[in-house]
């Protein structure tokens, strides 16, 4: 018996089921009851079922669901046994889907397989859904499904512009960053989303730099391993790091500026130009360098005097720090 708690959140319908527990099953062995999306419940609603979780009848059990775990209260976990459901892989998704799609008798491409599983997120009900949508907008039923489709009914940018839009921004050339940007607006692509895929390149560099290794991976499209490969031995750690932070605040204003557009382009054109600073070690090595320079500058006009330096320190300390240290008359 299955429940949706989304649109059944009152103290009368979970009343209503509590009548039922009290009932045998007549074709099973168990009466399991399945409640999905289980934090809706009402407060009402979790206190009149405490009592049944407490001591439920032998032939009942209970099953809920959820994805927001911390909304349900500490009395109801504290009597269920918790299963945490990780994130289906990509690459077991991929797989998935295609065998689905085979049986719909749609052809997809593995490249669009791949774009789907990852815009599921581990989830496979919104893998399932991306998916009956992409064979949906298909015209005819023998027509292949390409990566381009998907990329524009998900509004994603184009895999290699991302990439050469990364390339261009650490070049600091922020005029050819802008162009490969108004290509991708213009396309159809979402500003928001644009700054998500420079966050994902960011990220898969960063990786290529820890862990090489991961480039070998098989469910790795060419284009990142090859262009990968590529930036991650001209860029330095400082520098991909850098670029995440500035890209990560950035993905913030887009979202809430009054034109999105707008706001990614400053957000390139910001990334452009602070690549051409120097990183935060070599500041520092600069900046000691430079005290180094001046203090033995200072030592060379002093003269020749013996006093030892906290002498030159205590002629700056105000006069009642200069009279605490004389000794009494």
């Amino acid at each position: 018996l299955e429940m949706d708690a989304a649109s059944r959140t009152g103290v009368d319908d979970m009343r209503e089921l509590i009548e039922g527990v009290r009932y045998r099953p007549t074709s099973a062995r168990y009466k399991v009851y399945i409640i999905d999306e289980v934090h809706m419940l009402s407060k009402s609603a979790f206190n009149a079922l405490l009592k049944t979780l407490e001591e439920p009848p032998e032939h009942v059990k209970f099953i809920f669901a959820t994805t927001e775990i911390r909304k349900v209260p500490v009395t109801v976990l504290s009597r269920c046994q918790r299963f945490d459901l990780r994130r289906v892989e990509v690459d077991v998704l991929a797989t998935y889907f295609n065998e689905l799609a085979t049986k719909e008798g749609a052809t997809v491409d593995d490249t669009a397989i791949q774009l789907i599983a990852r815009a599921a997120d581990g989830s496979v009900r919104d893998g399932l859904s991306l998916l009956d949508q992409a064979i949906s907008h298909t015209t005819d039923s023998g027509d292949t499904i390409t990566e381009d489709q998907i990329r524009e009914m998900l509004g994603l940018a184009d895999r290699s512009q991302s990439f050469d839009t990364f390339d261009a921004l650490m070049k600091g050339d922020a005029a050819a960053a802008l162009d490969v940007f108004a290509a991708q607006y213009t396309s159809g692509a979402d500003p928001a989303q644009i700054i998500e895929d420079l966050l994902g390149v960011t990220h898969w560099l960063t990786r290529l730099k820890v862990s090489p290794a991961v480039a070998d991976d098989v469910a790795v499209p060419e284009i990142e391993r090859v262009r990968g490969k590529q930036l991650s031995s001209d860029l330095g750690m400082a520098a991909v790091t850098r670029a995440w932070q500035m890209l990560l605040k950035g993905l913030t204003e887009v979202r809430h500026a009054p034109s999105a557009v707008q706001a990614a382009e400053m957000v390139l054109v910001r990334l452009a130009y602070a690549a051409e600073l120097p990183a935060p070690a070599e500041m520092v090595k600069m900046l000691r360098s430079g005290d180094a320079g001046s203090g033995g500058g200072q030592q060379s006009t002093g003269g020749s005097g013996s006093a030892p330096p906290e002498t030159s320190v205590a002629t700056a300390a105000p006069p009642s720090a200069a009279l605490s240290s004389a000794p009494p008359s």
